[in-house]
């Protein structure tokens, strides 16, 4: 019915106009999707999105921008297929995307193990080989017979392929490698591995990375393949005359050696530099260097010429090549706009560039001094100065692209040119013969079965081998007979054939031993690329079933849930039969999986615990298949290998850890403690790192807490924290301890004043024993504080401080207070008391006692608000507004504590801005305020509180006053009138002169606006403009007549708005005539000092 649906919506689409296009795909939802789960996000590019009205399009809703979800439950659908078709609205077209919706339970529908999956193959093996880790790969939960998989990305070079082997309920593939890999080449491939159901209805990914095992396949590789130096022969000995360089593609270390002794020079095995050990007395030395690995075995490079000429001075050592090649020759490109040369294109065969550091061919100079260089490094080739093209890695034709072309680009420099020029070169290679066929049959080893009656000419099997070579030509050759002659093999087809009339023996081997030839890879006279021989087992009448593989192999984890499937074997049987499997446990673990015996799914019948000493974590079963009906039975080896998962957090020895008497002055870094945890979980997931919650601790990878800052007992003598032990497993567990540290304190801090000046008063006329104030003085080590003055002792004239209390008193004897202050330095010293040994390091802090003598009205008046007050007023404000009402306080009492108020005159200040009430202190306005006038934005106001005591005391209060504006100012032009002479041609566009105007008042008030209005001819306006924030008067069309006559409007942008106008006059003059020309384009900045008299020259401006 869906087909139907699908088939008439496409019919209709069909016939819709051409600017409308449609297409369709397949979405298979799980049957539990809740409302909101997304099943497509389209790429917007600005289009609008719609889905039309048909059956259960209320389901669905798209988003703006482009996501489709679900609104409701669906699972009724199950088994059920429906369409939902989309609209895009383009600007140019419009798309019907037609969704066929297949909503499956999510048992059912097809997924791997995991998301990722490792694998790890050695480079250099030959085509065929099983990536390890990936050998055992399905995807799971599908319903149909057959899985197909495919890699859909990441084997761009066909360097991997999958093998399936089909079974009812899924299919097992493993990855091999179709050629050799090169780990230098490449160390990890990411591929992206699909299997889809037979309709392609339902897929599942799954990512492989791969790493290319690295084997030591080459030998160091000298920077240069012949090195110069000269050497004046009065060179200081040990002096180093130069450096051999090489690199290994495996990433090893070279060493340097000469190939023979030489007695006054040697070389630095391990970085190249050559040593002068002795006196030069011949003009010219050879010798040869052996360059090698640090692996075993080792591998050395080809011998290297060191060519050494000597003189009698020379003032400096040069090295250089043949080719002058020096180091440092690579320059790093910034792409820029260069000429280009015309293409060059070669052409040779792949066997043409086998040899690395071979010279193919060498670049035309169109300037003998011409110096090329590769734009882009080339896996293929390499180019020096000279332009020569060298072998860079043999050329394989099989691992070239699609083009399959050596394509680069070259930079030439010529000699006195900025930019370099660019060339491309192009070589077209051609394929050679040089890959050898493989057999792609299976399962092996190779088994047949012929019938004993066959008649001549019965095919038994057939031989499939293939070639990587584009011209192959295979040929199956019969190396061996063992069956004498019964059986021939078709040369081209790779038919094994029945031949002769005699019945076949019951029971009998017959064995052929083949291979598979490529005559079109010659390799000698008579010999061929071709296959190693194979072994073809050809048992009379029957014989055992054969098992896809020799022996099976999987790992499963730990929390595999029971039945879940586990494995897939494969028998094949001889007599087309069916197979049943059985199996059985080698050694412990029986009963713990069991096998289809119909499919060969062998799935886990029990709970795995890794950690479970009583069980395995390796079990070796044995998989028997036997034909039905009294047939055959073969067995084969299957290892089920147990691995953990982090199911187990990490646990500390210990919940609760202590570290007792631990000094607060300990060095930054004192280990402190160790905690221990282990995990009884396995590898990576049993390993540890440690943390803490703590700044002032770190811990290591051991346990060990380690002081990370200076502590302080005085402060916090007992640190608790947490710490953490994480494994690496994933998810990562944790386990929690905690650590109370416990320190010792030390008498390590002074005494503190609880202020560094104390400043008391006293009445002139107090007595004996008064009274004068107390210091407070702490010590974080919780000592005793003993005071005392500077000097020693506790009597300071006229003054006595108790020891214990820091209580200062007037003495007991005769008091004279004849000065305004006495200052005491005293003294704070503590015992030592809080710690052992404290007493050996007393420590003393000293603090400043001013004591002020006072009379009996000692008491000054206060503005305790002075710092808030900041009133306004507005400027032309009636004389007598009220401004503020200040306050003053006065701390003495009756007579003492009552205030007056009064304003206090600035020097040389004629009459009085404000007036304050002395009893209220209501200050008011004495005048009408301008701002832009002499009065200015502020007006600065002192009012004093005067006391009534004899004598009086008085506090001041300073403030400002702010003057607000108002719009009471027009604008003011620059100039009474502007004239200005224009030249007749004068482009349209051009500024002519800029007016200006300034307002005196502030914010919109003083913003200034321009505008033009005509004074006599209205057309004169059509010809002008003014830009109305700069000024600036724009020539609007050209000029025909000789005068313009125009007014210039100032406006301010208050309210009411004030204007102000000036006449402007535009006289043309003839083209010819040149107007005055200032003697510079800008005069300033200028600087004018605040206090300048009027009069005084600023600059000097001139025009001629």
């Amino acid at each position: 019915m869906i087909l139907l649906n699908v088939i008439s919506l496409l019919f209709v689409l069909s016939i819709l106009p051409s600017t409308i296009a449609f297409r369709s795909e397949n979405i298979v939802i799980p049957h539990d999707a809740q409302p909101g789960h997304i099943i497509k996000k389209y790429t917007y590019n600005g289009q609008t999105f719609n889905i039309l009205d048909i059956e259960l399009s209320d389901t669905f809703v798209i988003l703006r921008n482009g996501i489709l979800m679900l609104t409701s439950d669906i699972s009724h659908k199950v088994g059920h297929p429906f369409y939902l078709v989309v609209k895009e609205e383009y600007q140019e077209f419009t798309l019907h995307d037609i969704l066929v919706i297949h909503v499956k339970h999510k048992k059912h529908m097809l997924r791997f193990d995991n998301d990722l999956y490792w694998g790890r193959v050695s480079e250099n093996l030959p085509s065929g080989t099983l990536v390890k880790g990936l050998e055992k790969l399905f995807a799971f939960g599908g319903q149909n017979n057959e899985v197909k998989y495919s890699i859909v990305s990441g084997n761009d070079d066909n360097s991997f392929s999958i093998i399936p082997s089909s079974l009812n309920r899924s299919v097992v593939v493993a990855v091999v490698t179709n050629h050799p890999l090169d780990r230098e080449r490449q160390a990890i491939y990411k591929l992206l591995l699909r299997a889809a159901d037979e309709l392609e209805i339902d897929s599942a990914e799954t990512v492989l990375f791969i790493s290319v095992l690295d084997m030591n396949d080459n030998p160091p590789i000298p920077e240069k393949y012949i090195y110069k130096y000269h050497v004046p022969r009065n060179t200081k000995r040990f002096s180093v005359i130069g450096t051999i360089r090489a690199t290994d593609k495996d990433g090893d270390r070279p060493i340097y050696h000469f190939q023979t002794r030489h007695p006054k020079l040697t070389i630095i095995p391990q970085t190249g530099e050559i040593l002068l050990t002795g006196t030069l007395d011949q003009e010219t030395y050879k010798l040869f260097i052996k360059i090698h690995d640090n692996r075993n075995p080792r591998k050395y490079s080809q011998s290297i010429p060191l060519i050494i000429t000597t003189s009698k001075s020379d003032p400096f050592i040069r090295a250089t090549t043949l080719l002058d090649v020096t180091e440092n020759d690579t320059q790093h490109l910034v792409r820029a706009k260069r000429s280009v040369r015309a293409t060059k294109s070669y052409e040779y065969k792949e066997s043409d560039g086998s040899i690395v550091h071979k010279i193919m061919f060498q670049l035309e100079k169109e300037h003998p001094k011409e110096v090329f260089e590769v734009e882009s490094p080339n896996r293929w080739v390499q180019v020096d100065k000279a332009g020569v093209i060298r072998v860079k890695e043999p050329w394989n034709y099989e691992h070239l692209g699609k083009e399959k072309t050596i394509d680069f680009w070259v930079l030439i420099s010529k000699p006195g040119a900025s930019e370099r020029e660019r060339e491309r070169i192009i070589i077209h290679i051609q394929d050679v013969n040089d890959e050898p066929p493989y057999f792609i049959n299976r399962p092996l080893p190779l088994q047949a079965v012929v019938q004993l009656n066959a008649v001549p000419g019965t095919s038994v099997f057939k031989l499939q081998a293939r070639d990587p070579d584009t011209d192959h030509n295979i040929h199956y050759v019969l190396v061996r007979d063992r069956t004498g002659g019964r059986f021939e093999v078709d040369e081209r087809s790779g038919e094994v054939r029945t031949r002769g009339k005699e019945p076949f023996m019951l029971d009998k081997e017959y064995v052929l031993y083949i291979k598979a030839e490529d005559r079109n890879g010659k390799i000698s006279q008579y010999k061929y690329q071709s296959t190693p021989e194979m072994r073809l087992s050809i048992m009379g009448g029957k014989r055992a079933p054969q098992f896809y593989m020799e022996k099976y192999e999987t790992s499963i984890p730990e929390n595999q849930k029971k039945d879940s499937d586990v494995i897939e074997v494969k028998a094949k049987s001889f007599a087309d039969r069916l197979i049943r499997y059985t199996l059985r446990a080698k050694g412990s673990g029986a009963g713990t999986f069991n096998i289809d015996s119909s499919v060969g799914i062998v799935k886990l019948a029990k709970d795995l615990d890794y950690e479970d000493l009583r069980q395995p974590q390796t079990y070796f079963l044995v998989v028997t298949a036997t034909e039905d009906s009294g047939g055959f039975s073969t067995s084969v080896d299957l290892t089920i290998t147990v691995h953990d998962v982090n199911d187990n957090p990490p646990r500390f020895e210990l919940p609760d850890y202590q570290a007792h008497n631990v000094d607060e002055d300990i060095p930054q870094g004192t280990s402190v403690l160790q905690v221990s945890a282990s995990d009884m979980d396995s590898d990576k997931n049993a390993e540890i790192t440690y943390t803490i919650e703590s700044q002032v601790f770190t811990i290591d990878n051991r346990g060990i807490i380690y002081s990370n800052k200076r502590l302080d007992a005085d402060v916090n003598n007992t640190y608790e924290f947490t710490v953490e032990a994480i494994d690496h497993g994933d998810p990562q567990l944790t386990g929690t301890a905690t650590v109370r540290i416990y320190t010792e304190n030390k008498n390590d801090e002074f005494p503190k004043f609880s202020q560094d000046v104390y400043t008391p008063n006293v009445d002139e006329n107090a007595g004996p024993n008064t009274l004068v104030t107390t210091v407070v003085a702490s010590d974080k080590d919780g000592d005793n504080i003993h005071f005392g003055f500077v000097g020693g002792g506790t009597v300071s004239g006229m003054f006595q401080i108790e020891e214990r209390t820091g209580v200062i008193r007037l003495i007991s004897g005769s008091i004279q207070l004849d000065k305004d202050k006495y200052e005491l330095n005293v003294t704070a010293q503590d015992d030592g008391s809080c710690c052992k040994d404290g007493s050996l390091t007393p420590h003393t802090s000293t603090a400043l006692v001013v004591v002020f003598i006072t009379d009996v009205n000692d008491n000054k008046p206060t503005f305790e608000e002075c710092d808030t007050y900041s009133p306004t007023v507005k400027e032309g404000a009636a004389s007598g507004t009220t401004v503020i009402t200040v306050k003053a306080s006065d701390k003495d009492k009756g007579h003492n504590g009552l205030v007056r108020y009064s304003i206090v005159k600035q020097p040389n200040q004629k009459g009085t801005k404000f007036l304050v009430d002395e009893v209220s202190g209501v200050v008011k306005t004495n005048k009408v305020f301008d701002r832009e006038g002499e009065d200015g934005r502020f007006v600065s106001l002192t009012v004093k509180a005067t006391d009534r005591g004899n004598p009086p005391l008085e506090g001041a209060c300073s403030f400002k006053v702010e003057i607000t504006d108002i719009n009471d100012n027009p604008p003011l032009f620059d100039r009474h009138e502007y004239k200005e002479h224009v030249k007749q041609d004068t482009p349209v566009g051009t500024s002519l002169l800029r007016m200006s105007a300034s307002d005196e008042d502030a914010d919109n008030n003083g913003a200034v606006v321009y505008n033009l209005t005509s004074s006599h001819n209205p057309l004169d306006l059509s010809y002008f403009t003014v830009n109305p924030d700069s000024g600036w008067v724009i020539l609007q069309k050209p000029l025909d007549r000789q005068q313009y006559n125009l007014r210039a409007v100032a406006l301010d942008k208050g309210k009411p708005q004030n204007k102000a106008t000036v006449e402007l006059t535009i006289e043309v003059v003839n083209r010819n005539s040149n107007p005055p020309v200032w003697d510079q384009p800008v005069y300033g900045p200028i600087a004018i000092k605040e206090n300048i008299r009027l009069g005084e020259v600023v600059t000097s401006i001139k025009a001629k």
